[in-house]
């Protein structure tokens, strides 16, 4: 089995700095989120009808709820939003490019509230010259296993180590 090399690592003034080529992620759409976003908002939902407000309420609530669900799945977990994420490229100086499907390319710098795990990515991101950050959500099932290794490996070594040393 041939594996790609993922990193080389120098030595400056005795720390070791790992030099890592570009990344570039393809999404896909989510199965995985579809199903935790409907069961979320399903059990929101139900823990609505207890609640002493008039039926009015609870009525309104429900329709907000549906209305962010639809939200949720076209931006997040279906990919058919026009400013939905469909590709990232992560850069050696920790820059990351998102590719919304109308074909907007958007520079940010990562945050460092960005969550890794085997199971989960959350990528949070500040785009440039704009005051709101956004939020990417990668499961396995949207994108690619090896893809997916990379970016874990990417975000917690190589910008782990620069969010240390401040770069």
């Amino acid at each position: 089995m041939r594996r790609a090399i993922l990193f080389s690592v120098t030595v400056n003034a005795g720390k070791a700095i790992l030099n890592m080529p570009d990344l570039f992620i393809h999404l896909q759409s989510s199965c995985r989120l579809v199903t935790i976003l409907c069961l979320a908002h399903l059990i929101t939902a139900g823990f609505l009808w207890p609640l002493a407000l008039p039926l009015e309420v609870k009525a309104i609530i429900v329709v907000f709820l549906i209305i962010s669900l639809l939200y949720y799945l076209r931006k997040d977990a279906l990919l058919s939003a026009n400013d939905a994420v469909i590709a990232l490229q992560l850069k050696e100086d920790m820059c990351c490019i998102v590719t919304t499907r109308s074909g907007q390319s958007i520079a940010c710098r990562i945050l460092g509230s960005t969550f890794v795990a085997p199971y989960l990515t959350v990528m949070n991101l500040q785009p440039a010259g704009k005051f709101f950050m956004r939020s990417i959500v990668i499961l396995p099932d949207s994108i690619k296993v090896d893809e997916f290794r990379r970016l874990r490996v990417w975000l917690r070594w190589k910008w782990k180590q620069d969010q240390e040393t401040g770069q």
